[in-house]
């Protein structure tokens, strides 16, 4: 039952990543250190991180894996929360587009790096190997970058707890253009999630062990996949930087609408591909489109954010990103599973026509990500009130 046990643990980490990184972004907005008010929360969430990471290595029971997974979770993005404010609060408006350019680079090859290094690896040994890592990497975050310590109040709303809470999410609402961005990366990183998540299932279940790419036996479905999600990512890492940079010249919103119908076309080409080769040559369109979404969408939410709010706004982002994720195998799983199983062979094996939903879902939820990006407008809002809970 390994691939439900899977599901389970990921699907208890995503439910915390939606809740706790948009809370702690916000915790951060109004936190008043000598020491900043983002990278305090980044120390205190990677040293819960390593330890959750040398428990994990010990652990010996799956349930004892599922809970430390859960506390590696929560403080990864208590530590993410503060993280995110740090661009649009460091870096000048004129730069922000370079730097989150910069940044899709960085977090595309955090994910190559991250593979190829688990390979040889055994897992208890990688769990050490990730603790070092954020280890390292919080301390060059945390000692390597000033912050300018903020003093300024913060505007009290009046009124009861609830009248507060209520004026605290209302403050989302206010700022329109952000929360059609969040909607748009929704749906495109719902399709992205659903391409990865069922790539290894559709190459196995599609082509019956003819895993040939390029006149290449890869000898597995598994090597097949690797491949091609190899694809996408190398790919997308090479666009990520011009995109950005393009949208500074063309803007945020028409590199996106771009994007997002090359993802839908990407998607489209999935449907009729006749063989592995077919599928990685037709992943490269989905590769550009992730590479462009990745970074010009982050840049566009960095600057629809209010600066004093970067960290709750930005958090509240991740409420698309964990939500796709956990969206994508929840609704699509069991409807693949019935197509496939409806469209077997006489002699009872599954077909696999569901895997071709799957491709029109996800070029269904890129379409409606470039209409959704329509409602956006290109002049940005005055800045709303901002209120605080406490």
């Amino acid at each position: 039952d390994k691939n439900a046990a899977l599901g389970l643990m990921e699907t208890g980490g995503l439910v915390l990543a939606m809740v706790v990184q948009p809370a702690s972004g916000a915790f951060s907005d109004h936190l008043r250190t000598r020491f900043g008010r983002r990278r305090p929360m980044i120390a205190v969430g990677a040293v819960g991180a390593i330890a959750a990471l040398l428990l994990m290595a010990g652990a010996q029971a799956f349930a004892a894996v599922v809970a430390v997974y859960c506390l590696l979770q929560f403080s990864m993005n208590v530590a993410q929360g503060g993280y995110q404010g740090l661009l649009p609060d460091t870096v000048p408006g004129a730069q922000r587009g370079r730097a989150s350019g910069w940044l899709g680079v960085a977090t595309l090859s955090g994910q190559v790096a991250g593979a190829v290094a688990a390979g040889p690896l055994a897992p208890r040994v990688m769990c050490l190997v990730i603790a070092g890592m954020v280890a390292a990497t919080a301390a060059a975050t945390v000692f390597g970058i000033t912050e300018q310590p903020l003093h300024a109040a913060v505007e009290r709303m009046p009124g009861s707890a609830g009248s507060r809470l209520r004026g605290y999410f209302a403050e989302l609402l206010v700022q329109r253009d952000f929360c059609w961005v969040v909607a748009s990366r929704f749906l495109m990183f719902t399709s992205l999630a659903a391409v990865q998540r069922f790539a290894a299932y559709y190459i196995s279940d599609t082509f019956h062990g003819n895993d040939v790419l390029f006149g290449i036996n890869l000898g597995s479905p598994q090597t097949a996949t690797s491949a091609m999600l190899a694809v996408v990512v190398l790919f997308g890492m090479a666009v990520t930087y011009p995109a950005v940079r393009l949208s500074d010249q063309v803007g945020r919103r028409s590199v996106l609408t771009g994007a997002a119908l090359v993802g839908c076309a990407g998607c489209a080409l999935f449907v009729i591909a006749g063989s592995v080769t077919e599928v990685v040559l037709f992943a490269l369109p989905v590769a550009v489109a992730f590479g462009m979404i990745v970074s010009v969408d982050w840049a566009f939410m960095a600057e629809l954010a209010p600066a004093a709010r970067a960290g709750k706004f930005l958090g509240f982002s991740n409420i698309a990103t964990a939500g796709a994720q956990a969206a994508a195998p929840a609704v699509l799983g069991p409807v693949i599973d019935a197509v496939n199983a409806r469209t077997g062979s006489v002699g009872g094996a599954a077909g696999s026509a569901g895997y071709r939903v799957m491709f029109v879902f996800g070029a269904v939820c890129f379409l409606l990500g470039a209409l959704v990006l329509r409602r956006v407008r290109t002049n940005r809002p005055a800045a709303a009130p901002q209120f605080a809970l406490t």
